[in-house]
C-alpha cells in the first residue's frame, strides 16, 4: 500500500479517535449498554492506528528509547481495554492509563531528542502526563481534572496533522 494513503489514513484515525474521546462523556450517559464500551474499543482502535502511523513516519529517526516507549505505550492501550478485568484491583484502569501516558511521555522524549516531526503532539503528551499527576497530587476535582484528558487528546490531534504533513512526503511503500 502506497505509504502516503496509509499515513492519511492514520491521521484522520487519530483526529477521529480524539474527536469522540472528547465529545463521547457528553454522549455516553445517553446511551444502552453494550453502546459505552463498544464507543470505547473504536476509541482506543483508532487512537492505536495513530500510534501506528506515528511509529511507521518516524521509526528512522527513533532511538531504543523511542521503542520502548512506543511498546510501553502499546501496552497501555491492551491494560486500558482489559482494565474491567480488575487485573490490579480497584485501580487497574487509573493504572492502565497511567502506563498508556508514561509509555506516550518516554516516546515523546526521544521524538523530542530526534528532532522529528510529532514534536507538538509529544510536547502535549508530556504535559498530559505531569497534569496527571498534578491532579491526583491535588486531588482537582471538576472541570480541571479532565485537563490531561484534554490535553492527551489534543497530542493525537496535532499528531494527525502531522501525519497529514509526511503523507505529503514521496510515494514510498509502508
Amino acid at each position: 500500500m502506497d505509504r502516503r494513503v496509509v499515513l492519511r489514513l492514520a491521521g484522520r484515525a487519530a483526529v477521529a479517535g480524539a474527536v469522540i474521546d472528547v465529545l463521547g462523556p457528553a454522549i455516553y450517559p445517553r446511551l444502552a449498554e453494550p453502546w459505552p464500551h463498544l464507543i470505547y474499543v473504536a476509541i482506543d482502535l483508532l487512537l492505536l492506528l495513530a500510534m501506528l502511523g506515528v511509529w511507521s513516519a518516524s521509526q528512522k529517526a527513533t532511538s531504543p528509547l523511542g521503542l520502548a516507549g512506543f511498546v510501553i505505550a502499546v501496552l497501555g492501550v491492551m491494560l486500558v481495554r482489559t482494565s474491567s478485568a480488575k487485573i490490579f484491583g480497584e485501580g487497574s484502569y487509573m493504572i492502565a492509563t497511567a502506563v498508556w501516558s508514561i509509555g506516550m511521555a518516554i516516546w515523546s522524549a526521544d521524538l523530542f531528542r530526534a528532532k522529528a516531526l510529532f514534536r507538538k503532539a509529544g510536547g502535549l503528551w508530556i504535559l498530559a502526563l505531569a497534569l496527571g499527576l498534578a491532579t491526583m497530587a491535588i486531588k482537582v476535582e471538576g472541570l480541571a481534572s479532565h485537563l490531561p484528558k484534554l490535553a492527551f487528546s489534543g497530542g493525537f490531534v496535532a499528531a494527525g496533522l502531522d501525519l497529514f504533513k509526511a503523507a505529503r512526503g514521496g510515494p514510498e511503500r509502508a
